[in-house]
């Protein structure tokens, strides 16, 4: 009798031993890009030309701060006092939301872990009129206060224009509709 339930033991315990850890192969890594963000800070990392028609072809050189510009082309979409409490949201569901401070947000489209070290935000039209667009950052780096990455940003015509305009400065005809932005940008983590 005793050597049977060592039998029945023998067969039950491996059994036990595979549905459990089957259970755990199951289970999902929850990606380190979860989580509530602000833009922190933007820089370009190539330089930019804009022609004006006052000075002609007016460049912008590599490290000059237009956190600014990104802030508002990127979170345009939500009311918010300040930029610094505009939120970017990253759920696990794949689903980004912005929002200001968490409160209302807006379904700004999707997101996808393309490596450890490459995001892509699907950015939809309620997030950026009229059509939306794909953000990409890659080469990023992870630390104790948020995430960094180098992304292109297509900033539109106008928003150019509004720019130089505070440096009475006029955008010339031939300027492009979009102008590409390379650029690093930091994402403080809340």
């Amino acid at each position: 009798m005793k050597t049977l339930n060592f039998k029945w033991l023998a067969i039950i315990l491996p059994l036990f031993v595979l549905i459990t850890d089957c259970k755990k192969e199951d289970e999902e890594e929850v990606s380190k890009f979860v989580g509530d963000y602000v833009i922190s800070k933007a820089v370009l990392t190539e330089a930019l030309t804009v022609p004006t028609v006052e000075m002609g072809n007016v460049p912008v050189p590599v490290g000059t701060d237009i956190t600014q510009a990104i802030q508002t082309a990127l979170l345009s979409a939500v009311s918010c006092s300040s930029a610094d409490k505009s939120y970017v949201e990253l759920r696990e569901d794949n689903s980004m939301y912005l929002s200001c401070e968490g409160l209302n947000p807006l379904n700004a489209g999707t997101w996808e872990e393309v490596s450890p070290t490459s995001l892509k935000l699907n950015l939809n039209s309620t997030a950026i009129p009229p059509n939306g667009f794909v953000l990409t950052v890659t080469d990023i780096v992870e630390d104790a206060s948020g995430l960094t990455g180098i992304t292109s940003v297509p900033l539109p015509k106008a928003m150019i224009s509004g720019i130089i305009a505070s440096f009475q400065l006029t955008l010339s005809p031939t300027a492009p509709e979009v102008f590409i932005v390379k650029i690093s940008i930091e994402f403080m983590e809340k």
